[in-house]
């Protein structure tokens, strides 16, 4: 009995709109954070656990970044499954909502914190990396596609 309660519990958990865009947000980000770290002063680490510890920190902040977009979007949308049918308004807030707290919390940690520098490929004016700019025109979109994909299916699959 108790076990079916927590998958139950489970399923629930893995189907809201939070816990997949996170999911995906983190997996994408990571792979593009792994191309991008050898423009980056920290890829110089003397170690691998180092370069990974760094690069799974940019990580998380990139998923809390999208969570924070999400819900941005949905206080305005009036539904946490606004995901379900993403009008190009809200995308574009959602999209616009990430890059503008990554071009704030970069232009930071570049030029107040100097928690690490961006030796090539620079904005203009602002000095943190053009990557970071292509990151969050790029990704939002595809998290938020593979992330109503996959709610789609635990609906589907009736587990909802």
């Amino acid at each position: 009995m108790l076990n079916k309660i927590i998958s139950k519990w489970i399923v629930r958990v893995m189907a809201t709109p939070e816990v997949n865009l996170f999911i995906f947000a983190f997996l994408l980000n990571f792979v593009y954070e792994v191309w991008q770290a050898p423009y980056y002063e920290f890829y110089g680490s003397p170690s691998f656990l180092d370069k990974i510890k760094d690069l799974t920190h940019c990580t998380f902040g990139d998923g809390v970044i999208i969570l924070i977009s999400n819900w941005v979007v949905s206080g305005l949308a009036r539904s946490r499954y606004w995901v379900f049918k993403p009008s190009r308004k809200l995308m574009l807030l959602f999209t616009g909502t990430g890059l503008v707290i990554t071009l704030i919390t970069e232009t930071y940690r570049v030029n107040v914190t100097r928690a690490y520098g961006v030796p090539v490929l620079a904005v203009p004016g602002l000095g943190m990396s053009s990557l970071a700019v292509l990151q969050w025109i790029i990704l939002p979109p595809l998290v938020l596609y593979f992330a109503r994909r996959q709610m789609m299916s635990w609906e589907m699959d009736g587990r909802k």
